[in-house]
């Protein structure tokens, strides 16, 4: 799946891509007959998915919004008309990624056999998605800088929502059965461990790691 592909019908089916073809990345210029409200949220969209290439490829330290209006083909202009400012755009990003990721979780899991495992099957979902969406898993796994605080509550946020994923497993510990926090400390670990992987160009060897994964996050009754 690449950034093209993000950004069609098959990922939002409510969105305004819904039905027919998929825009392209580049809208024609001119006269298209696209109505505007499509044409804003396509800009949005597509400025996200820039967003998280130029954090890939820049980080934190050097990323501007001038990286991130070119990979998107618009212009600064048009950049501000959607975000205030440059972690405005940083924190869409990591919300529609953290949002992404969790449907992917969800809908594999409640479209599995029977006889599947839940835990198995989320994590092997995550790690697909993230494999084919190397940037993702770099804007998600990474640690923002402090002053982009709101980021940094989107992540935690994210975390929370994976711990509660975990939880819900079957033959889990109850909450009051292990240290408080664990499971979110797991997942943070779980995520900045993706990211040292995809850093060191190993992307598409993510879902070789399903099965440590799903030991290390299993943790039945008698685990730690």
């Amino acid at each position: 799946m690449n950034r093209l592909e993000l950004l069609d019908g098959g990922v939002e089916p409510d969105g305004p891509f819904s039905a027919g073809e998929p825009l392209p990345f580049r809208l024609p210029r001119g006269r298209h007959g696209i109505p505007s409200n499509i044409v804003l949220e396509h800009q949005r969209l597509r400025l996200i998915a820039a967003m998280a290439e130029a954090l890939a490829e820049q980080g934190y330290a050097t990323v501007t919004t001038t990286h991130v209006s070119g990979r998107a083909g618009v212009s600064s202009a048009t950049f501000y008309k959607h975000f205030g400012n440059l972690w405005d755009c940083v924190l869409a990003a990591y919300v529609w990624s953290a949002d992404r990721l969790c449907e992917e979780i969800e809908s594999a899991v409640e479209a599995r056999g029977a006889d599947a495992d839940p835990l198995s099957t989320g994590i092997a979902a995550a790690l697909t998605f993230l494999a084919a969406q190397p940037a993702i898993a770099q804007l998600l796994g990474a640690q923002p800088p402090l002053e982009a605080s709101a980021v940094i509550a989107a992540r935690r946020i994210l975390i929370s929502r994976l711990a509660a994923m975990l939880r819900r497993a079957p033959g889990r510990r109850a909450p009051g059965e292990q240290p408080a926090g664990l499971d979110e400390r797991l997942i943070d670990a779980t995520l900045a461990f993706l990211y040292s992987r995809v850093r060191a160009g190993e992307a598409k060897r993510l879902p070789e790691l399903a099965p440590e994964l799903v030991a290390i996050l299993e943790r039945g009754p008698g685990g730690v």
